[in-house]
C-alpha cells in the first residue's frame, strides 16, 4: 500500500524518533508521505530529518490528539498510519497491514502485532479492548509471542500509536477528539467507529518494537493522571446506549478501581486528581453524545460491543493464566 500517510506525533523523544524513521524509510512498498508533528520539542530531536520527510512545528504542545488532527489536515491519502517516535516497524509490517485493511471494507482500522523492544519474545499488545467491567486493556499484554496464535480476529481498535486507519472511517465517526491530550485517544476514536458500523482486525504479520513511556515514563505522574482523568468522559461519551443503561453501575465504579490499582502503585495524588478531573469533564461528556455524528445503528454497535467486551474477558483471563503460570512477562 503506497497511498498511505506516516503521521508521527513528537516530543522530546531524543534519538527515538531517528530510529523509528530508520524504520518507516525501510518499508517496502513505501508510504506516500511521512509526516512528523512536532509538538514544540525543545531537544532538537526533530530538527534534521532524513529527506523525503516533512516536518510542522506546533506552537506550543497541545496534546497528542490536536498534533494528529494537524497532521490530518495537512495530508489528504486514504490511508493514514498513527505512530510514536518509540517505534521500531519491523520489515514487511506496512505491506501485511496495508494488505488487510485494503482487502477488508468492513474495516476502519486494523492493529499490527506490537511487540516489547526490551524483550521482543514478549507481546505489549494486539490491540486495545475494554471488558465487561468497562476496564481497558492492551490485548495479549505481556505474553510470549509464541504463544499466542498468528491469526486474524476482532479486538476494539489498535494501540493508538501503532495504528493503520481508512481516512473516510476516520472522517465518518467525526476524528479524533483534540481535547485528549494524553491517553484514552484510540479508545475514543474506536468506540466512534465502532458506532458507525467499522470494525477492527489484527494483523499478527505487521510486527513493531515498542519501547513504551517514552515522552512520560510509565506510571509517571502525568501518566496516572491523564489514564484516570479519561476515564470516565470517554465512556459516557462514546459508548453505545444500550452498553451505557446496561453497565450503568460498572461504568461508575470502573475509574474507582484504576485509580485504586494506580495508588496502591505509589501514586496516590495523581490518582485522585485524576478522579476529580474526570468526575467534573462528566456531565459534558454525557451532554455531547447528541453531538456525536448519526451514522450507523446504536443496536448493532451494542451488539458488537457486547461480543467485543467477552472477548477483551477471554483475553484478559488468558493472560491471568500465564501470569499465574508464569510465562508472563511484567507489565501493567
Amino acid at each position: 500500500m503506497t497511498d498511505a500517510v506516516v503521521i508521527i506525533v513528537n516530543y522530546q523523544s531524543g534519538d527515538r524518533l531517528a530510529r523509528c524513521l530508520g524504520s518507516v524509510l525501510a518499508q517496502d512498498p513505501p508510504a506516500r508521505r511521512v509526516l512528523v508533528v512536532d509538538n514544540a520539542s525543545t531537544d532538537g530531536s526533530a530538527d534534521d530529518l532524513p529527506a523525503g520527510v516533512d516536518r510542522l512545528r506546533m506552537e506550543r504542545n497541545e496534546g497528542y490528539a490536536a498534533a494528529l488532527l494537524r497532521g490530518l489536515a495537512a495530508s489528504r491519502e486514504p490511508f493514514v498510519w498513527t505512530l510514536n517516535p518509540d517505534l521500531v516497524l519491523l520489515p514487511g509490517c506496512f505491506r501485511a497491514a496495508g494488505d488487510a485493511l485494503a482487502a477488508d471494507h468492513r474495516a476502519g482500522s486494523v492493529a499490527p502485532r506490537v511487540l516489547r523492544q526490551d524483550a521482543p519474545d514478549r507481546i505489549d499488545a494486539t490491540g486495545i479492548g475494554l471488558t465487561s467491567f468497562l476496564g481497558q486493556i492492551n490485548w495479549d499484554h505481556g505474553r510470549r509471542d509464541e504463544d499466542v496464535p498468528e491469526v486474524t480476529h476482532d479486538v476494539l481498535g489498535p494501540l493508538g500509536g501503532a495504528a493503520l486507519w481508512r481516512r473516510v472511517a476516520l472522517e465518518r465517526a467525526g476524528n479524533f477528539d483534540a481535547r485528549y491530550f494524553l491517553y484514552w485517544e484510540d479508545v475514543d476514536i474506536a468506540l466512534r467507529l465502532n458506532r458507525a458500523g467499522y470494525e477492527c482486525r489484527t494483523v499478527p504479520a505487521a510486527r513493531v518494537l515498542h519501547e513504551g513511556g517514552g515522552t512520560v515514563g510509565h506510571l509517571s505522574p502525568r501518566n496516572v493522571f491523564y489514564m484516570v482523568r479519561n476515564h470516565w468522559p470517554c465512556l459516557l461519551r462514546c459508548l453505545p446506549g444500550p452498553v451505557l443503561r446496561a453497565r450503568a453501575g460498572r461504568l461508575l465504579l470502573a475509574p474507582l478501581r484504576a485509580a485504586v490499582l494506580y495508588a496502591r502503585r505509589g501514586r496516590v495524588l495523581s490518582a485522585l486528581a485524576g478522579l476529580v478531573a474526570g468526575a467534573a469533564l462528566a456531565p459534558a461528556a454525557l451532554w455531547s453524545r447528541r453531538l456525536l455524528p448519526r451514522t450507523g445503528s446504536s443496536a448493532k454497535a451494542a451488539e458488537r460491543m457486547f461480543a467485543l467486551m467477552e472477548a477483551a474477558d477471554r483475553n484478559r483471563e488468558a493472560m491471568r493464566d500465564a501470569a499465574r503460570s508464569g510465562v508472563v512477562g511484567a507489565g501493567r
